[in-house]
């Protein structure tokens, strides 16, 4: 296939131990192919035990990467890809997605007609919502209004010279990497943009508690560590979510202690389940705008309470646990 490097968009993808969704997500790029632009499609195996490198080698026209580190991460992954890529832009995708149809040619035609947009991202959609309460409440996490962002998450289209310019993602950082480019590039005059176009479909694959309280683990150290790197600059990065996350915890156990001292344990308990219902449902009054049921609503406000608690552990964790 003849290259022409005005026309070629660079699509890397990412993964570890992604064969069940693997072979999909790379035919979908190539039949999602872009009209007037030549591909190069990069696979990056960050060590895989299954069957991920097979696969995708066994797909035409990818190029199969190796992150050769004991110290794997997505940061690591991504940036062995970014530099080996020779396209204008870069569409980086994880291997637990499926780009939909169309999504490249819009984000290509905005990034195209906007030069001062840095990066463009679409809508996730989560395949399986239905398949536990974990994924139910985690699906409603992904919806973004169309707009101007602070931060993109893992699946979004480049300027590859905007990436290189501001040094590639942080490899020091194993959670909060994107926000933390976003923010490097934003500071240096780009623009980061979301819209209302479907980007990816995706597969959480969470079948248990351990999963969804280890994800928001996660969460709270991509917060605390992002807060931490930038809260001496005039835009103190995740400096608010940070503490809100702290405090919601705290307030926890203010009205537990305030109840029980009025009506003992029972008390106590019922008023923080009272607190708990209320704030649930304000954040499913948010979110109606979307179009979703009251109940899942309600879902969604009770998981965005609970999951403080994880996330809180998270911060506390990176804050003070081992360098």
């Amino acid at each position: 296939m003849s290259v022409n490097s005005q026309r070629l968009l660079t699509v890397v993808v990412i993964g570890l131990n992604e064969q069940d969704r693997l072979k999909e997500s790379l035919e979908t790029v190539f039949a999602c192919s872009p009209a007037g632009y030549d591909l190069e499609v990069l696979y990056v195996d960050s060590g895989s035990t299954d069957r991920s490198v097979e696969i995708a080698s066994a797909v035409a026209g990818v190029e199969v990467l190796h992150l050769n580190t004991a110290q794997r991460s997505a940061a690591r992954a991504r940036n062995l890809g970014l530099r080996r890529a020779r396209g204008q832009y870069v569409q980086l995708v994880d291997g637990d997605s499926v780009v939909q149809a169309g999504w490249m040619d819009a984000a290509l035609a905005v990034l195209e007609n906007t030069p001062e947009i840095s990066c463009v991202f679409g809508q996730c959609v989560e395949m399986y919502p239905k398949q536990n309460i974990y994924m139910r409440a985690c699906s409603l996490d992904w919806h973004v209004a169309p707009g101007d962002y602070r931060s993109c998450g893992g699946n979004s289209m480049w300027r590859m010279s905007i990436i290189a310019a501001n040094g590639y993602f942080d490899e020091d950082i194993s959670f909060g990497e994107e926000p933390d480019l976003c923010y490097r590039v934003r500071q240096s005059g780009g623009r980061i943009r979301c819209i209302d176009f479907p980007m990816v479909t995706h597969d959480l694959a969470m079948l248990s508690f351990d999963q969804y309280w280890r994800r928001a683990v996660n969460s709270g150290r991509g917060y605390a560590t992002v807060a931490a790197r930038y809260w001496r600059k005039p835009e103190k990065l995740w400096l608010r979510e940070t503490l809100v996350n702290f405090a919601e915890p705290c307030a926890w156990l203010v009205i537990l202690a305030i109840g029980w001292g009025v009506a003992g344990a029972a008390g106590g308990v019922a008023l923080l389940i009272v607190w708990w219902l209320a704030r649930a449902a304000q954040i499913a009054h948010t979110i109606r705008t979307r179009k979703v049921k009251f109940s899942e609503a309600l879902l969604y406000g009770l998981h965005c309470q609970f999951v403080r608690l994880p996330v809180a552990l998270g911060q506390l964790k990176t804050m003070f646990g081992p360098r």
